[in-house]
């Protein structure tokens, strides 16, 4: 587990699952440490950055903390960003065998995560993909080199490079492109909350359009236009930047976002899960009234279904 910064009652409940959390401050650990959890692990922020992890300033802190309680680290993971290539990610990987010798020598494990890049613009399936091995070559060169012990587990969290390409965004075109003064736009029933991380990370994906037999239209002639979302909000835009709309697509239309397998509906609604908030009516008189229930640990914001459906055509 990597839940990044929560309440005491929320790591307890993990420490007693025996699940290995990696906890990601040092009031976190002092925690786990107090209540004598089983297993202590924690995360490295290498970027010493503003998210969730152990910043490399505050190591020596850590082990001396280990130390006052008689604890050794079971497993360390590291926090390198997304999207890294082939170089950065052995980088870090040497960053960490550095951490391991310096400051956790006992540990059991380490967990690179994740952070390995896919190729979103990239068309084929071998271009798209993290190398792999040449990774875990380097990776063991480095280890043999840095006498990282035989015994020492590594992990890894590569969720994105294997899923990416798994799924795509199918949505209707809702009428013939747009376009005014200002701008040029090809209006579809999504929204940019399907996949909020295309705009959060200025990642355009390779797109399709179909007709109303679902057969590609393949045309150079076209235009380039935004594409929108179904939402009245000034931002709703799936992508960043324009794309090209071929000749022949209208309201009669679909439209594929392809490669969308680790970053549509599966970060919105179970990655980045928050349950949905109670809401309370504060009346004229000043009593209140509970008219919405708080969503549970295992709200998803889906409406799944309790049994499959046949599609009729």
């Amino acid at each position: 587990m990597s839940p990044g910064h929560v309440f005491d009652e929320e790591i307890s409940f993990w420490d007693s699952t025996r699940c290995p959390t990696f906890l990601a401050s040092l009031d976190e650990v002092a925690h786990s440490l107090a209540t004598r959890a089983p297993s202590i692990s924690v995360r490295v922020d290498s970027l010493d950055s503003g998210k969730p992890g152990v910043k490399y300033g505050e190591l020596p802190q850590l082990t001396a903390l280990l130390q006052q309680h008689g604890r050794d680290l079971d497993c360390v993971e590291v926090y390198c960003g997304s999207g890294n290539s082939l170089d950065d990610m052995v980088r870090t990987v040497e960053e960490m065998f550095e951490v391991f010798q310096k400051h956790f020598p006992t540990a059991r494990g380490i967990n690179f995560a994740g952070g390995h890049g896919f190729d979103y613009d990239a068309h084929a399936e071998a271009d798209k993909h993290f190398d792999w091995p040449q990774y875990f070559r380097r990776l063991a060169e480095a280890a043999e080199r840095m006498n990282i012990p035989q015994d020492v587990k590594f992990l890894f969290e590569p969720a994105r490079d294997v899923l990416a390409d798994t799924g795509a965004l199918l949505m209707s075109v809702e009428r013939s492109v747009i376009t005014t003064p200002v701008s040029s736009i090809v209006v579809t029933d999504g929204s940019r909350m399907l996949m909020p991380s295309a705009q959060l990370r200025n990642r355009g994906h390779n797109t399709a359009f179909l007709d109303r037999n679902t057969r590609e239209i393949v045309e150079e002639r076209g235009i380039s236009a935004a594409v929108r979302g179904r939402t009245i909000l000034r931002n709703d835009y799936l992508l960043p930047g324009d794309i090209h709309v071929p000749e022949g697509v209208d309201a009669t239309s679909f439209m594929v976002v392809l490669d969308t397998g680790a970053y549509c509906a599966t970060q919105h609604m179970e990655f980045l899960n928050v349950p949905p908030a109670a809401e309370i009516l504060v009346n004229s008189d000043g009593t209140m009234d509970l008219i919405t229930a708080a969503g549970d640990e295992l709200d998803k914001w889906r409406n799944l279904l309790a049994e499959k459906q046949p599609v009729k055509s």
